[in-house]
């Protein structure tokens, strides 16, 4: 498995959201910071953008038409070289169960919407912090 150099700020980040003024809203914080932003609409669309980007870091909606964000989490983390990639979920969903399930299956923060700006810069700085292999 191929190690990244996370310890240096902008980072290439993935969005997965099926509402559009989330994605616009997330897009302009991490561009504001010098983050390399992706996104996708769907869980289907996700996986294939993590393929192709092989990004350092995902924010993962866990309510999606065709397949939820735990479903697409699942599907990434088993593909190679993407199991270490940090997964933040964020939902609307109020069931409390959804914070211990983004874990389960290997999700590195949970963040319910509505989020505020400063909440989405910590989460990524901790999840990017966390990502940083030391040899």
């Amino acid at each position: 498995m191929q190690s990244r150099d996370l310890s240096k700020a902008g980072h290439t980040i993935l969005i997965v959201d099926d509402e559009p003024a989330v994605i616009t809203i997330l897009e302009k914080i991490l561009s504001a910071d010098g983050h390399t932003v992706h996104s996708a609409t769907s869980g289907q669309e996700g996986i294939k953008k993590a393929k192709a980007v092989i990004p350092d870091l995902i924010l993962m909606d866990v309510l999606m038409p065709d397949m939820d964000g735990y479903e697409a989490t699942a599907r990434i983390k088993a593909l190679p070289d993407m199991y270490d990639i940090p997964i933040i979920f964020l939902t609307g969903k109020a069931a409390s169960d959804d914070g211990g399930r983004s874990f389960a299956v290997g999700g590195a923060a949970y963040l319910p919407k509505p989020f505020k700006e400063q909440q989405i810069r910590d989460v990524v700085n901790l999840a990017m912090k966390r990502a940083i292999k030391i040899y």
